[in-house]
């Protein structure tokens, strides 16, 4: 529903709910290979890297995730009120995720996107998919001069190609790292020796940078689809023979993902009926193909 401002602006929004990550990971091992997930946000999940499903039977990026959410536009039409949404804030209650780092991989930043489209992924894909594949052809998504490689492509976004940034609303990027005057070290409270069972203990992490594209014009629908992807490698140990030691210890990871509310402001942006029709079937002409979507 939207919120009426005034007689000529309107508030509609988007919420994803939070979401509570938990991995952990056996002794000596490269990987997790346990994942529990927790609160509302579990109604939103598209897709959750399990612990198995390639060989080796275990999956670097356990615990990654993406929420979905679909924003129906048809009302602005429907009440024959030519209003668009112009103007896009995203609000959260906390700037980076809360929880703790056991043993775990302080080395690889967490990557948090959300994307704003005018036409959808292959979400049936998406969601049968049990490997982060998908995830590393995301990041690249949403201008004009990007391009995905690998032959997975088309299957997340049809024959049309990925979305451009006429259809790319709005797109954030957000990097998140551990920063080791946060863990308890020699600075701020040695862990004991062995046969302690810790080798690192750190809180939440920082975050890092905020980067943003998209084109933001006025949206004239009929739907916006909204993912927030995360790709989270907290318990993740190559194995680098001759470089990189992987500790026999075991670890866990929590992270508690925080709500998200994408706002739009929604004004007559004096279209005539025209322009108003070129620029839904701008906005629509590269509809993923290929099988359902959303």
């Amino acid at each position: 529903m939207a919120r009426i401002i005034d007689k000529n602006t309107r508030l509609i929004d988007i919420d994803f709910g939070p979401l509570s990550v938990a991995t952990s990971r056996q002794a000596a091992e490269f990987f997790a290979d346990v994942v529990t997930v927790g609160r509302n946000g579990q109604s939103q999940l598209l897709n959750l890297i399990p612990p198995s499903g390639l060989t080796p039977p275990v999956q670097p990026l356990l615990g990654s995730f993406i929420q979905y959410e679909r924003l129906d536009l048809s009302f602005m039409t429907n009440n024959n009120e030519i209003m668009l949404p112009t103007e896009v804030s995203v609000q959260r209650t906390s700037p980076v995720p809360l929880g703790s780092n056991i043993n775990g991989n302080n080395f690889d930043q967490i990557e948090e996107y959300i994307f704003i489209l005018t036409r959808p992924l292959n979400n049936t894909e998406l969601a049968t998919r049990v490997d982060g594949t998908y995830y590393e052809l995301m990041r690249d998504m949403g201008l004009d001069a990007s391009s995905s490689t690998g032959l997975l492509g088309p299957n997340v976004s049809g024959n049309a190609g990925w979305p451009n940034q006429a259809q790319t609303i709005y797109a954030e990027k957000r990097m998140y790292s551990y920063n080791s005057n946060l863990m308890a070290t020699i600075a701020n409270g040695e862990l004991q020796p062995a046969p302690s069972p810790y080798n690192s203990l750190a809180g939440m992490p920082n975050l890092d940078s905020v980067t943003s594209w998209g084109s933001m014009g006025a949206i004239t629908g009929p739907n916006l689809h909204c993912y927030r992807m995360v790709i989270n490698r907290n318990q993740t140990f190559p194995a680098l023979v001759g470089t990189f030691n992987n500790v026999a210890v075991a670890g866990s990871s929590t992270c508690n993902w925080p709500p998200v509310s994408i706002r739009f402001l929604c004004t007559d942006p004096g279209y005539s009926e025209g322009e108003y029709l070129t620029r839904l079937a701008n906005a629509m002409n590269s509809i993923a193909e290929d099988g359902e979507t959303a």
